[in-house]
């Protein structure tokens, strides 16, 4: 699974606005600074913001700072979503459209509609669901929730009950009903919000039917823009891991899709990347899955991946991630151990 660079960015910024340094979290993921990270740009192994959440956690020393990130201003920086959000005649729609457009930052929505004759819930499915990781993406899309809610003219009432499917965090009962209201049920099976339906077709105080329509239209071009070149890039990243140690050329790989070479350029260059930066990213995928499994020496890693010394590969690796092969492989087992058996 992967998802869009803007969601480590806005991370980042969290992290700024609520007065904590990213520098120091980037840096553990091998990115150099927010800057770096595109908001258009090629989308990243889940795996990575699994491990920049990790490290937020860390750095915050805050196991529950996800009931803070889901209120932060910083979830207003996505230029695409924002305006929605901001000029939806209605939070049926505001759902619909999070639903619809959910594809620009992430592979599914997270929030879901269900309507039952038992009244309508919001059902949270996080991108990252298990150790930290997934305890804070759990709690910051439920508080988003419920902020949309509360946007939406709810009060405490219209929030019927918010189902944590974990034990109540000890001594931090306050901040949870300070977030979500009196009515909350831990140990539960799933995550989700029950509410008042009546909140569902209400029409919103701030709807501008014009910045409506300006930010829909803008957000459907953005859409298919991005899923007629992702559908390339995919194709592309496939048929180079199933060549590597081979590195085709750009030439055999637009050979191998039916394109011609100035196409297949172009639809890469419009999504922000370019062949040599996937055979790249398809290298470091490779690298760390077989650092990972520990099985292998670094030579046979290196060339099991095209290289032609040990050195290239290291300082390959270097470059992609900001340590070492080594370091890589330490830093995972260090990570695997201070999780322990909630990480698995």
């Amino acid at each position: 699974m992967r998802v869009s660079p803007i969601n480590l960015k806005i991370l980042a910024y969290t992290l700024d606005v609520e007065g904590f340094d990213p520098s120091e979290v980037l840096r553990q993921c091998g990115i150099a600074s927010a800057d770096a990270l595109q908001d258009d740009g090629e989308w990243l192994p889940v795996a990575l913001f699994d491990r920049m959440m990790a490290a937020a956690i860390e750095a915050t020393g805050d196991a529950a700072f996800g009931l803070v990130a889901g209120k932060s201003i910083a979830l207003m920086r996505h230029g695409t979503i924002t305006p929605l959000v901001l000029s939806t005649p209605s939070l049926r729609q505001l759902l619909d459209d999070l639903r619809r457009f959910a594809g620009l930052t992430v592979e599914h929505s997270e929030i879901e509609l269900v309507e039952s004759a038992r009244g309508a819930r919001l059902q949270v499915s996080p991108v990252v669901r298990n150790g930290r990781s997934g305890h804070f993406r759990m709690e910051l899309v439920a508080t988003s929730a419920v902020q949309m809610l509360k946007f939406a003219g709810a009060c405490t009432a219209d929030i019927l009950q918010v189902d944590l499917p974990y034990a109540a965090p000890p001594g931090q009962l306050p901040r949870y009903e300070a977030t979500f209201g009196p009515r909350i049920a831990f140990g539960c099976k799933d995550c989700g919000i029950a509410f008042n339906p009546a909140l569902l077709d209400a029409r919103m105080p701030m709807h501008d039917p014009v910045a409506y329509v300006s930010a829909r239209t803008r957000a459907e071009a953005v859409l298919a823009a991005m899923r007629a070149g992702t559908d390339v890039a995919e194709r592309v990243r496939q048929w180079l891991l199933q060549a590597i140690p081979r590195q085709p050329t750009v030439a055999e790989t637009a050979a191998h899709l039916g394109l011609q070479e100035r196409a297949l350029r172009r639809h890469l260059l419009l999504l922000g990347t370019s062949h040599a930066a996937l055979m790249q990213e398809c290298q470091q995928l490779v690298a760390e899955r077989l650092l990972a499994e520990g099985r292998m020496p670094l030579k046979q890693i290196a060339e099991a991946l095209g290289f032609l010394s040990v050195h290239s590969f290291h300082r390959a690796f270097r470059r992609w991630s900001g340590v070492t092969p080594s370091a890589w492989r330490d830093q995972g087992i260090a990570i695997g151990e201070s999780l322990g058996p909630q990480g698995q």
